[in-house]
């Protein structure tokens, strides 16, 4: 990757770009015809030994109704390339019509399981080629009253005084920041305008909440004054109560729901002093290192006694520098702030410059290449520069890179917890995500559907 001292807006593209757009494109194309049926996607995703070896808590891979992987993170895919290419229409609603056949569970909702994942890609589906209203209408009556009830709750609960408590109340995968952006999406783009208002309304709830959690102040906790946003439930793998400060998981996707919200135009009161606290709170914990500016992963109260934060750790989408990076470009971009928006070059750039193959072990959108693939897509996108074209070239080829076409989907995860490498077909750290992003950089355009929406990149 780029050193520290080169930056995105010092280089040319490469000779080689169009050649690498061609190689993306193909391999885009080959994805598809391997995700293209349903049935042996599910066959092969649910495996029995394809899961996760959590300790005392063993975890399939597949499930149907998962955007991280099921059917509904496998359409989203197929609707981008439908929007292009008509005739993929069919395994668009090949997939959507899976996801509906395998059974509405109605909890747990979140952008990333259940109704929600599936009125994702029906809506994203309908974006490119229509159709779907009589799906997504039912979809989102109870998308609608479950989520205006989980804020209501929320502000409730920061009403009294306690803290957030748990990422899944307010997180992009399991809470109400996730939920909030498909909320958004309806708002702007539903065919029927009663289903715009109704998502409005919702979207309004959503906000306020996150409102409220960004300006409630400290809270008494352990003897001395912590964020609001502090985590103290649904700890796991050995992490001890802190305030999270990732995009997946952390302050930054409220940042950015709030800010993109913002520039929509959709605005509650105290909507600019809540993106101006959390930056506040970011801007505590920034620190630099030999790389650039950086924000931690987490802080602890270990942290928080001692004064420091830890140490960089890899920089990918869920967290690290680049996720929160594109958070704070947004709010930059939202309250035109030059300052937070160089801010975030700078620690982009710097994430790019640390990242490397001991750090970054797959070709993912969570953690791995395609991530930052987006990331440094959308900025691209955003004006930010010719130079991250270039850099878009590097990372593209790192991508394709882990390309195994002895994989049924073309690329293998591998994890410390999997007795084996994984196939995941799906959308966070599967083959349809990995395809996405490099269809973007194959055709040098914005998404027409929005799906990095999803990851809460625009």
């Amino acid at each position: 990757m780029p050193s520290p001292a080169s930056t995105p807006t010092d280089q040319a593209p490469t000779d080689q770009a169009p050649a690498h757009r061609q190689a993306a494109a193909a391999l885009v194309a080959e994805i598809a015809d391997r995700l293209a049926e349903p049935g042996r996607v599910a066959e092969i995703a649910g495996a029995p030994d394809n899961l996760m070896r959590y300790p005392g808590d063993p975890q399939p891979v597949w499930d149907p109704l998962l955007l991280s992987d099921g059917h509904p993170g496998v359409a989203l895919l197929f609707a981008e390339l439908a929007a292009r290419a008509p005739e993929l229409r069919g395994r668009a609603h090949a997939h959507l019509s899976a996801a509906l056949g395998s059974g509405i569970r109605l909890l747990p909702q979140s952008l990333f399981h259940g109704m929600v994942a599936l009125a994702l890609a029906g809506h994203s589906a309908a974006t490119a080629f229509g159709g779907y209203a009589t799906m997504l209408e039912g979809l989102d009556r109870h998308i609608i009253d479950q989520v205006r009830e989980r804020a209501r709750a929320d502000r409730e609960r920061l009403r009294a005084g306690a803290p957030v408590g748990a990422w899944s109340r307010y997180d992009i995968l399991g809470g109400t920041a996730g939920i909030g952006r498909y909320l958004l999406a309806r708002h702007e783009s539903a065919a029927e305008p009663a289903a715009r208002e109704a998502a409005g309304l919702a979207l309004t709830d959503v906000l306020e909440s996150l409102v409220a959690a960004a300006t409630a102040g400290d809270i008494a906790r352990h003897g001395t004054r912590l964020p609001a946003w502090w985590i103290t439930e649904g700890l796991e793998h050995g992490l001890a109560e802190h305030v999270n400060l990732g995009l997946a998981h952390g302050v930054c996707g409220p940042l950015a729901l709030l800010s993109v919200s913002w520039r929509s135009g959709v605005r509650v009161e105290r909507q600019d002093e809540a993106i101006e606290q959390i930056m506040a709170l970011l801007s505590r914990w920034r620190t630099t290192d030999e790389a650039g500016p950086r924000w931690p992963h987490l802080i602890s109260p270990a942290h928080i006694e001692s004064g420091e934060p830890p140490e960089r750790g890899r920089d990918s989408w869920c967290y690290g520098a680049a996720g929160a990076a594109r958070a704070v470009y947004l709010a930059g971009a939202a309250l035109d702030r030059a300052d937070w928006r160089a801010d975030a070059h700078a620690a982009l750039r710097g994430a790019l410059s640390a990242a490397s193959d001991e750090l970054i072990h797959d070709s993912a959108l969570c953690h791995g290449w395609a991530g930052l693939l987006q990331i440094v897509l959308r900025m691209a996108h955003d004006g930010a520069g010719p130079g991250y074209h270039a850099v878009a070239d590097e990372l593209a080829v790192r991508v394709m890179d882990g390309y195994d076409p002895r994989a049924p989907f073309g690329f293998r995860y591998r994890h410390a917890l999997a007795a084996r490498p994984l196939d995941r077909p799906g959308f966070l750290e599967g083959a349809a995500g990995i395809a996405l992003a490099l269809h973007t950089y194959a055709t040098e355009t914005v998404p027409i559907t929005s799906w990095d929406g999803a990851l809460l990149l625009s």
